[in-house]
């Protein structure tokens, strides 16, 4: 293909999710109008949410009975079923395509590498797992593949009972995810429900749902292309954000289930499976957090922050169900614009709220992301953790956060100090992504060290120049040597890929690349925020921090 002239509009992954109003519930009586395919669900399953932009999964339905492993924790577990299709048209696709339009505009659609099937499927969700059992059959009439897969290298053990169907346009699976040690309680309604699949006519030919859909726009247009993102004018990316806003939020109505709320607020769109209450407590919560981003961030960029759906699930177990996706990231990487802040309703906290801080951590990377991915990217580890710790113990009162720390995080890094195993506080702000792993590796209470690092540099070490306003100048001087980095390493094309092997290959460098590149712009971000800072200093600082850490502040 012809080198494209300009990079204009980013479509997102051109492998388009099945809709909800493909699919109906009445009764126990699941159908999907556009697969031609039905089936009943075990008594007591309800549905869960499909996320807007989910590629392969079309359906999922939740247990409301909790089943207790017998393992040293007496684990929890709801059984779950999914339906997953596996089109021919959505299997034959590229991970990236590019078209070139008349005008001289690029179209870039990027995306997962497709699946190729059921066992291709597992193997990228799973990790200690095998095939117990792989047997051609016939269930309800219909030749297929009957799987069965022990995930035996976690806790608690789980068993997959699956159907394989193979259609002309598609293949569907039919999954099971129960306890292993209750197989004798679930496996009969597994059984049941797999051989009530009936098939009939597609309502289309193009049975192939999963295929390609309409180009929208997506959020890699300025985490991809930032630079050419920043060349646009504010009134432009304001109203392109704007857009991707009005189009997630309708496309997470049309696939919100009837005994789910949805209510807005100032900034969120909230999707409630839980009373009215807790969704309020968490949502003043929500907004409570969003100021205070606001204030201390709100200078970094010019850009519009899209107002996020924020989901509340009933329990845990129906968080963990609705966030197994087909894709996904995890930690502080980029995520896409179908990015969601989510909690859910815990017996333990009720509706006391002192789990609203679950959410933080989720809006503040939303919100720095919005002004700009540099932040992202090339913020030290040793800051993402700390800043979840940070967070994550934060109560809400009033109209004020309240950013304590907990007992364990004090007491460990104390423990470390009196140990002689701190680490020097100038060595933790200096640690790469590698560096960190390392010396957690070797103590786990280096999480506390770094968490108290933190606090320590957001709290008394505020009277030193270097430490003023840390975390805005440091996201600052992550956009400022991002910025004057731009230009001097291109990335590799995930386009010139001929083959699933060349794309995966293809992907690891590109993320070593990204590594090296990481560590540079880190050491040249530390030179900036840290510039000043003699032997002298350090020797003050590393007294001070000492002291602090022994108060356990």
């Amino acid at each position: 293909m012809q080198q494209a002239t300009s990079v204009a509009l980013l479509a997102a992954t051109l492998v388009a999710a099945v809709h909800l109003d493909a699919q109906q519930l009445e009764g126990r009586k699941w159908t999907h109008e556009k697969l031609g395919v039905e089936l009943t669900i075990p008594e007591g399953y309800e549905v869960v949410p499909l996320q807007p932009d989910e590629q392969w999964i079309v359906a999922k339905f939740l247990c409301d009975k909790t089943y207790i492993a017998k393992d040293e924790w007496n684990t929890e577990h709801r059984p779950l079923m999914r339906v997953v299709a596996f089109t021919e048209k959505a299997k034959s696709a590229s991970a990236a395509e590019v078209h070139e339009e008349k005008d001289g505009t690029t179209f870039i659609g990027i995306g997962a590498v497709p699946y190729q099937g059921y066992r291709d499927y597992v193997k990228r969700h799973r990790s200690g797992f095998f095939f117990s059992k792989e047997k051609e059959d016939k269930v309800a009439g219909e030749d297929c593949l009957v799987c069965e897969v022990e995930i035996n290298k976690r806790e608690p053990k789980l068993h997959l009972y699956s159907v394989v169907f193979r259609r002309p346009t598609f293949e569907l699976a039919v999954e099971f995810e129960v306890l292993e040690d209750r197989i004798d309680k679930l496996e009969r309604d597994c059984l049941r429900a797999l051989d009530s699949v009936r098939f009939g006519e597609p309502a289309a030919a193009e049975a192939a749902v999963t295929g390609v859909g309409g180009r929208r726009t997506s959020t890699r247009l300025w985490t991809a292309f930032r630079g050419e993102w920043r060349k646009r004018s504010l009134e432009e990316r304001y109203e392109i954000r704007k857009q991707i806003e009005r189009e997630h939020h309708e496309a997470v109505r049309k696939k919100t289930p009837d005994d789910w709320t949805i209510t807005e607020s100032k900034h969120f769109l909230v999707v409630s499976h839980t009373d009215s209450k807790f969704t309020d407590i968490m949502t003043d919560g929500a907004e409570v957090f969003w100021s205070w981003c606001e204030e201390n961030f709100g200078k970094l960029s010019d850009d519009y922050v899209r107002r996020p759906v924020m989901r509340l699930c009933k329990d845990q177990d129906e968080y963990l169900a609705y966030h197994f996706a087909s894709s996904g990231t995890t930690g502080w990487s980029l995520f896409d614009d179908t990015f969601e802040v989510g909690s859910y309703y815990s017996t333990y906290d009720g509706t006391s709220g002192s789990n609203v801080s679950r959410v933080f951590t989720s809006i503040l990377r939303f919100y720095l992301q919005e002004k700009d991915p540099y932040i992202i990217e090339y913020t030290p580890y040793w800051i993402t953790w700390a800043l979840d710790d940070y967070f994550d113990n934060a109560v809400v009162k009033g109209k004020k956060i309240d950013f304590r720390a907990e007992d364990w995080a004090r007491d460990g890094a104390r423990d470390m100090l009196r140990e002689d195993k701190l680490p020097k506080l100038r060595e933790l702000l200096e640690l790469d992504a590698d560096g960190y792993s390392a010396l957690r590796k070797k103590d786990y209470r280096a999480n506390y060290a770094a968490a108290q690092a933190l606090r320590y540099v957001l709290g008394p070490g505020q009277r030193i120049k270097q430490f003023k306003d840390f975390l805005n100048r440091y996201f600052e001087a992550a956009i400022q040597v991002g910025e004057a980095d731009d230009k001097k390493v291109a990335a590799a094309d995930p386009s010139s890929a001929q083959t699933e092997e060349e794309e995966e290959a293809l992907a690891k460098a590109e993320q070593e690349r990204k590594k090296a590149r990481k560590k540079a712009m880190q050491d040249k971000i530390n030179a900036t925020v840290l510039a000043g800072l003699g032997d002298k200093d350090w020797q003050k600082l590393e007294k001070a921090y000492a002291e602090f850490v022994k108060k356990g502040k």
